[in-house]
């Protein structure tokens, strides 16, 4: 079973590799087109030539392996957007892409219906699903299953939280083909100095994004 979650993680992260979108600035765009990386990039519309007001206008390129997305807020003179991390700037995107790259192919995003958020990438529904089906197994698993090594349940609760975590919990909670197998009646993580630790990174994590 932790053989077959690992398996699935693995084709998680593939797949979202290779149909999601990772997040960028807009300062990684415009050194990807200087650069002459990039042949082509999508790009949404716009506000409606003569509309007075504001809106998000999202571009989609590739250069490597790893297909980006960034977004910019673009709005009429006067008009305030919201102070977010995507930046403000004077005119259309598209346009402004045509003008200092004029070879570059600049054609229209169609965005889809819906998608999920995983880890800073955008990626289609259906990963989005099967990331949820494999933190759910895990969390079966962890219930259900033979007590794990290394950590207590509850350590490992705190510990297996996707996307990272429910790669950790089916690799180290017991013995896993290639990795040195857990010491017999070693000493165990448990729940409340996982649960502390786990505060203080966030508490960590979050402050410095600010």
């Amino acid at each position: 079973m932790r053989v077959a979650l690992v398996v699935l993680w693995l084709g998680i992260a593939l797949a979202t590799v290779l149909t999601g979108q990772r997040a960028a600035s807009l300062a990684d765009l415009r050194t990807a087109v200087d650069s002459g990386r990039v042949d082509e990039v999508r790009v949404s519309q716009g506000l409606e030539p003569g509309t007075v007001g504001s809106a998000v206008q999202s571009a989609v390129w590739r250069a490597g392996p790893v297909t980006r997305r960034t977004e910019v807020w673009v709005a009429s003179p006067g008009v305030a957007v919201p102070q977010d991390t995507r930046p403000r700037i004077s005119g259309d995107l598209a346009d402004e892409l045509r003008v200092t790259a004029p070879g570059l192919r600049v054609v229209p995003l169609v965005e889809p219906f819906s998608w999920s958020e995983v880890a800073g990438w955008r990626v289609p529904t259906w990963v989005g699903a099967l990331l949820l089906v494999d933190g759910l197994a895990v969390l079966l698993l962890l219930g259900g299953g033979p007590p794990p090594a290394r950590a207590t349940r509850w350590a490992w609760f705190w510990l297996s939280w996707p996307p990272v975590g429910n790669l950790a919990f089916p690799l180290l909670s017991g013995p896993f083909p290639g990795l040195p197998a857990p010491r017999p009646g070693g000493r165990r993580l448990t729940g409340g100095w996982v649960f502390l630790l786990c505060l203080v990174l966030g508490v960590g994590f979050f402050g410095a994004a600010r």
